[in-house]
């Protein structure tokens, strides 16, 4: 309700005052008050044409909600089961401050994105080689030009534009080389209980990278700065550890149908447990998180992140600027069975799926910047 100047006469502004607060009374009363990830409610008002007020609650923006709503604007292109890893990871974090890095801004229509489901208290700072993505700078949004590969780069972002970050989300060149220099000078710079997400790894070229980003797990871990890793097709995440304890991920997961401790057993409960979690503990194994365990685990799961081929709707659209084009993965075995792979200090856990699932990426908006420059 917007303001006005109260009458001077005491009457006067007595009688006004009774009549605002029977306002906001009326304005509150019926109001389903909705929780957003933030934990805020927000209270939005519109004109009807009686001139009558009414409240209506703003639902909680999700990351496959924002995404699917896009027709207009810059171009976004996520993977299906990305959003879905987003949304059940960084969600706990919306509403507060964030200090919030892509690699990859294209077409620019994920910023909106970060910034609608996370909360305008988001600075964005995005990285990019080409300089067309200049244009998308504003006061909440910084963008650097660079290469990902050049930790000369990295030395002078961290430096002078942002020493830490809640979260990083590397969307660049997708090569090994690249994953792994952003990776590995980033991470000590995420902030306690802040993630790093590494997106799009599904063909066995990029898999060195995984190998070699658990020789540094295993040195954080050992520096007690490793909650968790989490693997899902083409997706990993690590988290920093965060003074206040794990969160409630866990909890989300689906009931333990069976613990086992080794790997062939792992196996052997996948196929037989679809649509709950197995859980794989040993205690001659040590921690999950020691470079050896994380080893381990990229290579049982090789086949999470190495997809059998891409299908792309119209045939080579991934490949152009065009603002229609749908990839779908074509899944391997393990794709079918497994959704995910969370590995803690002492238990490993693996979602089984209920059904195999489909994992695509469909363009959104209708502005895009070409690849070449």
């Amino acid at each position: 309700l917007k303001s006005r100047p109260l009458p001077k006469h005491p009457e006067q502004r007595r009688a006004s005052e009774q009549l605002m607060i029977h306002q906001v009374v009326a304005l509150l009363c019926g109001a389903a008050l909705v929780p957003a990830p933030s934990r805020a409610v927000v209270l939005r008002t519109e004109n009807t044409t009686n001139s009558s007020v009414k409240a209506r609650v703003q639902q909680p923006v999700t990351f496959q909600g924002y995404y699917n709503s896009v027709v207009h604007g810059f171009g976004i292109w996520k993977w299906s089961n990305a959003l879905d890893a987003y949304q059940r990871h960084f969600t706990a974090l919306a509403g507060k401050p964030l200090a919030f890095a892509e690699v990859g801004v294209q077409s620019g229509g994920s910023i909106a994105m970060w910034k609608s489901v996370l909360g305008q208290s988001v600075h964005y700072y995005g990285l990019d080689i080409n300089p067309k993505c200049k244009q998308f700078n504003d006061p909440t949004t910084t963008i650097v030009i660079g290469d990902q590969a050049d930790t000369t780069m990295w030395d002078k972002f961290y430096s002078t534009v942002t020493n830490n970050l809640d979260i990083l989300v590397d969307d660049g060149g997708h090569q090994a080389h690249q994953m792994g220099v952003t990776f590995h000078v980033s991470f000590p710079h995420i902030n306690p209980g802040g993630y790093i997400a590494t997106e799009d790894i599904f063909v066995r070229d990029q898999l060195p990278f995984l190998i070699n980003a658990a020789t540094s797990i295993g040195w954080w871990h050992g520096q007690g700065q490793v909650e968790s890793t989490h693997l899902y097709p083409g997706v990993f995440l690590l988290k920093k550890m965060s003074p206040t304890g794990q969160g409630s991920f866990l909890a989300s997961l689906p009931p333990v149908s069976v613990t086992v401790d080794n790997w062939q057993a792992m196996w052997t409960a996948i196929s037989q447990h679809p649509g709950t979690t197995v859980a794989v503990k040993n205690p001659l194994w040590g921690s999950m998180l020691t470079t050896n365990s994380m080893k381990d685990i990229f290579t049982q799961f090789e086949q999470l992140v190495v997809a059998v081929g891409q299908v792309d709707d119209p045939p080579g659209c991934a490949n152009t600027p065009a603002p229609v084009c749908t990839a779908t993965i074509v899944n391997s075995g393990v794709m079918n069975s497994v959704k995910g792979v969370h590995a803690y200090q002492d238990t490993l856990y693996v979602e089984v799926n209920a059904h195999p699932p489909v994992i695509s990426a469909t363009r959104k908006g209708i502005k895009w910047i070409p690849y070449g420059f």
